[in-house]
């Protein structure tokens, strides 16, 4: 699955996926820019944790993602 988690400095303000506020430094995972403090937030959230069904919900895009180009893959 290569290029699938490419980590990208960025020089501008991008919209982050799971909180939505603008930040400079993140990562990409597919087309889909996660901020730093965001991504820490995510490594560090145990499955019992409040916000992990926010999280789940909020990835939900990049699962759709992966779905879809699998589909197109197949077809």
């Amino acid at each position: 699955m290569k290029g699938i988690l490419p980590v990208k400095e960025q020089e501008s303000l991008q919209e982050c996926l799971i909180c939505e506020q603008e930040k400079e430094k993140g990562i990409y995972l597919l087309n889909y820019f996660i901020c730093r403090s965001c991504e820490e937030d995510i490594v560090n959230t145990e499955a019992d944790d409040r916000g992990y069904k926010y999280y789940l919900e909020r990835l939900k895009k990049v699962r759709n993602t992966l779905l879809e180009i699998k589909e197109n893959k197949v077809h």
